[in-house]
Order: structure tokens, then sequence, then C-alpha cells
């Protein structure tokens, strides 16, 4: 009965039933909600809440970072090439953040991919 409870504790425990949900999931804001989906590998769901953030063309830290997370949403989507423009245009508005946030490697692994490298 005890090692029956005890595999029971460690199965529970390898499968994530008792893991804590993303830190950013609760959040109020549309960026936190965009990143909660993602997070939870909700793809869809944080491609299109991406888009919106994008789409308002906003001056803001967190339009640059939902650019980040659809091509990332676009890698996770097997959508090669359309992920590569979007690190692309990273770096048009950002070197900076293209460079700190390893956009090079993870364009250059969209273009392999894509069979382009």
């Amino acid at each position: 009965m005890k090692r029956t409870a005890i595999l029971a504790l460690l199965l529970a425990t390898a499968t994530g039933a008792f893991a804590a949900p993303p830190s950013t999931c609760g959040a109020k804001d549309d960026y936190g909600r965009a990143l909660c989906a993602y997070q939870r590998r909700q793809f869809p769901e944080a491609e299109a809440a991406f888009r919106a953030l994008i789409e308002k063309n906003e001056q803001d830290p967190q339009t640059i970072r939902a650019l980040y997370f659809l091509a990332r949403t676009e890698m996770k989507l097997g959508r090669f090439d359309e992920a590569s423009p979007l690190f692309i245009r990273i770096y048009e508005l950002d070197a900076g953040f293209y460079a700190s946030w390893n956009c090079d490697y993870l364009l250059g692994l969209c273009r392999k991919a894509s069979g382009k490298a």
C-alpha cells in the first residue's frame, strides 16, 4: 500500500500534475496573457495574441518582445519561412535587442530548417 502511494506521487510529480503554472500566467495585460499561452504551448492562441499586440504598432518594449515571441511561435509551429522575416524585422527595429536575445542564432535555425543555409 505504501509503495503504491509513493509510485502515484512520483508519477504525478513526473507528469507535472503538481507543477505551478508559469509565472506570467495570471497577468492582466495582453502581453502577459499571450506569453502565458506560449508557455502553456497553446500556440494558435499565442500567435493571435502576439499578432494583435504587434498590429497596435505602439512604441513599447512589449511590442518588440511580442514580435520575438511571435517568431518563436512560428518556429514551434514549424513555420520557419514565416519566422525568418520576423527576426529580420527585429534587427531593423532594434539591433541591440536582436543581439542580446540571440535572434541571429534563431534566424540561422530558420534558414537551416528551410534549406536556405
